[in-house]
């Protein structure tokens, strides 16, 4: 549900030109990195037909084999104000749930790593779209947070996939509460990876998003998914999956052949992406 600090109609309309194919997104990939921007003003609430454009922009990705780092960000002042309150009636509520499943399943098939910017307040569904990411680059004055229990209601991903990111005793407290948290706190709890001051956003993630751009293509991408396919197993079975990963596909790749010789020869590796 969409519950804002302040009324999301006093944040300036910031529309520019959206690709063909996507009503509510800004979409592209450049030199390797797939960037999907929610471009829904005045505060990227989450429709039932926003959602259907983020997931096809995911399923768009899953056999490009060059994308290093999938980016996740937000025009204008909110990452997002949460779902769109009349999605929660009547028959719109199952394709809202559904639609908001469907992209955390296709993040869970995404071998690509991606990445959350948060450059503004992240609540209700926007909070967990934000925080679900693998890595989360937040400024100091953003805001995350699970007020839908003060409206009667619950997020039903954060419920799932909280409990994961924090643990149980935390991810009670987030939901129970409906309280919102600073971007401090969200770090110390796990929720974003790195808080910056607000003015270094961009430059901080400008340089991270170099430092991918300068990785090879499939290590990163096995990389994520030797973690990403053990994470839900236990111990023994994670670690052999990971070794199946490492010998039957990573050490397949001709980057990886590279990257080894030219640690031994003293030199920057130069990627195949193959």
């Amino acid at each position: 549900m969409a519950e804002e600090t302040e009324d999301p109609h006093d944040v300036d309309v910031y529309a520019p030109t959206r690709p063909a194919g996507y009503q509510f997104l800004q979409f592209d990939t450049v030199q390797g990195i797939a960037r999907i921007t929610l471009n829904r003003p005045p505060a990227n609430v989450l429709s039932v037909e926003m959602m259907d454009d983020v997931n096809m922009a995911l399923e768009s990705l899953e056999y490009q084999r060059d994308v290093k780092l999938v980016v996740l960000a937000a025009t204008g002042k909110y990452f997002s104000a949460g779902f769109e309150l009349t999605d929660h009636l009547g028959d719109r509520a199952y394709l809202m749930l559904e639609g908001f499943r469907r992209i955390f399943e296709n993040l869970g098939k995404l071998d690509k790593p991606t990445l959350g910017l948060v450059a503004g307040p992240a609540l209700g569904a926007g909070s967990i779209l934000a925080t679900g990411c693998d890595v989360v680059l937040a400024a100091a004055s953003a805001k995350f947070g699970h007020p839908e229990i003060k409206a009667g209601v619950f997020n039903t991903v954060a419920a799932a996939l909280l409990p994961r990111l924090v643990g149980r005793k935390k991810a009670y407290d987030l939901l129970f509460s409906g309280a919102g948290i600073a971007a401090a706190d969200a770090e110390k709890l796990g929720l974003v990876s790195r808080v910056v001051p607000d003015d270094k956003l961009d430059a901080e993630a400008a340089a991270l998003i170099q430092r991918f751009q300068e990785g090879s293509a499939p290590i990163l991408q096995m990389t994520r998914r030797a973690v990403a396919g053990g994470l839900d197993l236990p111990l023994g079975d994670a670690l052999r999956h990971a070794e199946d990963v490492y010998l039957n596909q990573l050490m397949a790749t001709e980057d990886a052949e590279e990257g080894l010789r030219a640690i031994m020869e003293k030199r920057k590796p130069v990627w195949k992406d193959k």
